[in-house]
């Protein structure tokens, strides 16, 4: 019995590059809501009738929000555009924090906002997108430290609650032998939204419970990490139809 279970431990090392072992795979057994979910794409998860699911659509801006920003958002989120039933639209706000004024911030989120947020300084963690003289690549103790800073920004200057703080976005979708994600479930976030899937594969939101097919993930990294119950509300590029502009939106199916 110990040279059966030694010999199938050896196998599933041997497979772990191209197969993952057994219990590694996730399925409807070994992962069920409301804490677990596997990727699943281009199908549905769900036991409802596809007819029977209401579409969703997950609004987001991404950045800082001050004077400059503020009316265009607060034009978007006009109060004469409602849902089904009735009640008025909101959003959700990956906020950074340059330029931005708190005051803004918290008053979005009495409005029944949810406010997210990216790192504090918003500057490109893995490659030097802004030509920056003295840029270098992060370390594990830049995420950390500006996951904690922005986070204690939106604490202390917006007056939120960190619990009311959960969900999260790498600066510029820059995702790097996923730092990131020890540092948002060490601070108790609920999920990360930064994977980058093409339109081709349209996936539902998933946990990080297990491993998942990376092929059609434009952004995600190979040193890929399991992460318990925490969620992943994964983003769908969108080429405009003049093939100019590449939008980016998350998708519910």
């Amino acid at each position: 019995m110990i040279f059966l279970h030694l010999l199938l431990s050896f196998f599933c090392f041997l497979t772990l590059t191209s197969v993952f072992c057994i219990d590694k795979i996730c399925n409807k057994n070994n992962c069920q809501l409301p804490y677990c979910q596997c990727a699943v794409s281009n199908s549905n998860p769900t036991s409802l009738d596809i007819t029977d699911i209401p579409q969703l659509v997950l609004l987001t801006f991404v950045g800082n929000l001050n004077k400059y920003t503020f009316d265009p958002i607060r034009s978007i989120l006009n109060p004469t555009y409602r849902n089904p039933n009735e009640c008025p639209i909101s959003s959700t706000f990956f906020v950074n924090d340059n330029y931005t004024e708190y005051c803004l911030v918290q008053r979005l989120f009495d409005n029944h906002n949810e406010i997210a947020m990216t790192t504090s300084s918003n500057k490109c963690p893995l490659t030097n997108c802004y030509d920056e003289n003295n840029w270098r690549r992060w370390s594990d103790n830049d995420w950390k430290r500006e996951i904690k800073q922005q986070r204690l920004n939106l604490i202390e200057q917006s007056k939120i609650h960190q619990s009311h703080i959960k969900g999260f976005r790498v600066p510029h979708l820059q995702i790097d032998d996923n730092k990131h994600f020890e540092h948002i479930r060490n601070f108790h976030f609920h999920y990360d939204s930064s994977m980058l899937f093409k339109s081709s594969n349209f996936i539902w939101p998933f946990t990080l419970n297990y491993s998942f097919n990376q092929t059609d993930c434009i952004n995600c990294d190979d040193s890929y990490q399991t992460i318990e119950t925490l969620w992943q509300f994964p983003l769908h590029e969108w080429t405009y139809p003049n093939g100019d502009f590449i939008f980016f939106f998350v998708n519910f199916l």
